[in-house]
């Protein structure tokens, strides 16, 4: 358009450029020069291409991808920080952390196989369903329902400790590994074989319509998560009315459990339950829901080694008593 010298005009974006497509409610800017020509170059760093929908799809994946392998990262140098930890400082060895350290070897040995599952599995395997590929599905599957049945034995030795009064003199370490590591074998073995006869494909991942054999072994997973909540009312219920008032050393470590259980129980349980939700077909309660999962799935393990390990009194005790030691050497 015709222009003063020294002015500097604005025009919309152009609708298509070599085949890309720009927003045109922004503008791009081209300067008339004092000599009355026009710049030889226009500003149209303002012009944004629109994404389509493959692009859009295709970018909020690969974010979330980086998320899922930045958290699983994270999470296994944590955990592993926090299995070294309980494994070292014998002095805190009780059952209570006994627990805590088995549920943080349960996870770590989830993130491990999450990164093989990633590093592993490709198109081609999928279709060849080979046995190691199952065998690794059915590895992953196995410590995910030990991460449950963990921290279900974390529910127990809370519920009998404090609602049912018992001594936890008379709790066996043996107990809580049967619950934690021998209860989910069995679950995940009658999952292998109603995979192997009735959806035997895909590695075992995903699941055929009308094929239900992944409720195998999720239907315990949601059973010990449901009796984990009870178990933490019932928990929270007595810390409210019966030892409000009470200051030993023991009732306050399990007042901090509680509040480590209380934050994890759920985080654990959200993560699971988003599985079974529809986020429906807005767009940006897609895009919400694969971040929040992506997140919540990946970080799970830095939670739990902070809130069971890193903010452990008795864990920062030791520690502190451990330098203290070292540095009058």
């Amino acid at each position: 358009p015709r222009s003063s010298a020294g002015e500097v005009v604005s025009r919309p974006c152009p609708e298509t450029f070599l085949g890309v497509r720009y927003n045109t409610t922004n503008n791009v800017y081209r300067e008339c020069l004092a000599n009355g020509t026009w710049a030889k170059k226009g500003n149209y760093s303002q012009c944004q291409e629109i994404l389509n929908e493959e692009k859009k799809s295709k970018l909020h994946y690969h974010i979330a991808v980086i998320i899922n392998y930045l958290g699983h990262c994270i999470s296994l140098g944590a955990l592993l920080i926090a299995f070294i930890l309980f494994m070292r400082l014998r002095s805190i060895r009780c059952l209570r952390n006994i627990i805590h350290w088995n549920l943080i070897t349960a996870f770590i040995l989830r993130n491990a196989t999450w990164f093989v599952v990633q590093l592993t599995m490709n198109p081609e395997v999928h279709e060849s369903n080979v046995i190691w590929c199952r065998l690794v599905t059915a590895a992953y599957n196995y410590f995910h329902v030990t991460n449950f049945f963990w921290m279900f034995g974390e529910g127990c030795y809370l519920h009998t400790a404090i609602v049912l009064t018992y001594s936890t003199d008379k709790l066996r370490k043996w107990m809580f590994i049967c619950i934690g590591w021998c209860i989910p074998f069995p679950i995940i073995v009658a999952w292998a074989i109603g995979k192997l006869y009735y959806d035997n494909e895909k590695c075992w991942f995903g699941k055929r319509a009308g094929i239900y054999t992944d409720y195998i072994y999720q239907g315990p997973m949601i059973l010990v998560l449901l009796i984990n909540f009870i178990f933490l009312f019932n928990i929270v219920r007595i810390l409210m009315t019966k030892l409000r008032a009470s200051t030993t050393s023991e009732t306050i470590q399990y007042r901090k459990a509680v509040k480590a259980t209380l934050v994890l129980l759920p985080l654990l349980g959200i993560t699971y339950m988003l599985f079974f939700v529809n986020p429906g077909e807005d767009e940006i309660s897609q895009i919400v829901f694969i971040y929040f999962n992506s997140f919540l799935e990946s970080f799970q393990g830095f939670f739990v080694s902070v809130f069971y390990c890193f903010l452990n009194s008795e864990v920062r005790s030791a520690v502190r008593k451990r330098w203290h030691r070292w540095q009058d050497k």
